[in-house]
């Protein structure tokens, strides 16, 4: 099969969206499969660039606040270049912003059958949008019919968790669909041995440690997270650990400066490839704040690595973390509740090995494999199979 993704963005930018469609795609790349995408590229211009193993087309777009997100603008010419170059038995679009939904148009125009992957929430918004925040809450429900209007023009519809279907199916959505998790690579991303040369190079110290890693945006509600660390620090000398990076983590860091915590945080950055599954291994929990979580790939990788998740009872969170088994749910925006569970798995080693065996049990239903499988069988019953007709595309290459 030829399978064509639309992408709002991809890498440099780095979110769960695009390493779950980049690990799927490498997926079906192994079984033979012929992958390309569109996304934002780096510069005003479109041109093509080649991954490892697919074909990136990249359309012309402008950078927000600083960051490697960009947008694309005015795409709908160069989309339409790049499905007559690619010529797709399958195309695949996210979120419904504006490349993706130019992708969706004009693949339908051209007969081209789409799958929507569930990818966004309303509740987003409320967190992204600065002083009009309060009209994002008061037009959620608005938001939600809007987002399933959009996969309602889709051909099948993937939902990444049950509770992704169901609020599509509370707000209309009338199309097929289907539940088929992110996935993780359960043997990357295995229980392991404190990798002790990492924490040097990274400056670690050996003790017991909190970990969260993604992206530092407003939606991660990390500020609740650093509120934790001086409340659990009063009872435990516990160390805490953020990887990533965003548009919140230079505000973090000055409130660790500000509330004396400094010296018990490490700030990682994003980490190599090689290095980033070993990180879980310097710690002893997972802890995540974002309450508008679809499914959160990074729950599945440190579950995968044997570690209990805390996470906050919202989103599609408590469809996977189990309270007293595999991890602890709180209310969102509970700092204080957050600190007592971490304090309790923390000063518990029995406790928190069970739990960790549970979370690694719970990943190993989450197989990559098992996903590629799913998406697999699904692309090829959605997929219309067409006469290839050379029409090159015109954007120069990188």
């Amino acid at each position: 099969m030829r399978i064509l993704y639309a992408l709002n963005a991809f890498r440099p930018h780095i979110d769960g969206v695009t390493i779950s469609i980049e690990r799927q795609a490498l997926g079906l790349i192994a079984r033979g499969h012929v992958v390309a995408i569109v996304a934002p590229g780096s510069s005003f211009s479109d041109y093509t660039e080649v991954g490892p193993g697919y074909r990136i087309y990249r359309l012309r777009a402008i950078s927000l606040a600083g960051q490697h997100r960009r947008v694309s603008l005015l795409p709908s010419r160069a989309i339409a270049a790049a499905l007559a170059d690619f010529q797709p038995d399958v195309v695949v679009v996210s979120a419904p912003f504006l490349l993706s939904r130019a992708m969706r148009e004009s693949a339908h125009r051209h007969g081209y059958p789409v799958v929507g992957i569930t990818s966004v929430m309303p509740e987003w918004f409320d967190y992204n949008v600065g002083p009009i925040r309060p009209l994002g809450r008061l037009f959620r429900d608005g938001l939600w019919r809007v987002i399933t209007a959009y996969y309602n023009r889709c051909d099948h519809v993937v939902a990444v968790t049950r509770t992704a279907l169901r609020y599509l199916a509370d707000h209309g959505l009338r199309r097929p669909a289907s539940v088929i998790s992110n996935g993780v690579p359960i043997d990357r991303f295995r229980p392991r041995k404190r990798q002790d040369e990492l924490a040097r190079r990274l400056g670690i110290p050996e003790k017991p440690a909190v970990l969260y890693t993604g992206r530092l945006d407003p939606e991660k509600c990390m500020e609740v997270w650093m509120r934790a660390v001086p409340q659990v620090r009063r009872v435990l000398d516990a160390h805490f650990i953020i990887g990533g990076d965003g548009v919140m983590r230079r505000g973090l860091e000055r409130m660790a400066e500000r509330t004396g915590i400094r010296h018990a945080v490490t700030f990682v950055g994003f980490l190599p490839d090689e290095d980033y599954a070993e990180i879980f291994s310097l710690a002893d929990v997972f802890a995540i704040t974002s309450p508008v979580e679809l499914q959160s790939v990074v729950i599945l990788e440190a579950a995968a690595s044997g570690l209990p998740v805390v996470g906050v009872r919202a989103g599609a969170l408590p469809e996977f973390i189990r309270h007293g088994e595999n991890g602890c749910l709180v209310a969102p925006g509970d700092d204080s509740a957050l600190a007592e569970a971490l304090i309790a798995l923390l000063s518990r080693p029995a406790d928190r090995l069970r739990m960790g065996q549970a979370a690694r049990a719970a990943a190993l239903a989450h197989n990559l494999d098992h996903t590629i499988d799913q998406y697999e069988r699904l692309y090829s019953a959605v997929a219309r199979p067409r006469p290839r007709i050379l029409a090159p595309w015109s954007c120069p290459r990188a």
